[in-house]
């Protein structure tokens, strides 16, 4: 099992968020960050949120969790309009146990 996280920051940003979270200490982030500042990915999977359509955060997605087979099948995905909204360890357990 892997996890990733994809945002639109270019790569030297995302090292430094995971720097000030380390040194915060919040932990590190033991998964790959990857860009997407051209936001294609973000697209791909329809997420483009268009409040930040206008300013520096365009791409800015809806936050969202997706829960990927071995086949590269989607088999469960929790997308929110609220960004402070995230799905429960419990959900994400339930997702990921169903993989079994």
């Amino acid at each position: 099992m892997r996890l990733f996280a994809i945002s639109i920051d270019p790569p030297e940003v995302n090292k430094e968020f995971a720097t000030k979270l380390a040194a915060d200490g919040r932990g590190n982030i033991n998964f790959p960050l990857l860009a997407d500042p051209e936001h294609k990915t973000i697209d791909a999977y329809g997420l483009h949120d268009p409040a930040y359509d206008e300013g520096k955060l365009v791409g800015i997605p809806h936050p969202a969790v997706y829960v990927i087979d071995k086949k590269g099948v989607v088999v469960w995905a929790k997308v929110e309009s609220n960004y402070r909204e995230r799905p429960t360890n419990e959900e994400l357990r339930a997702a990921l146990n169903a993989l079994k």
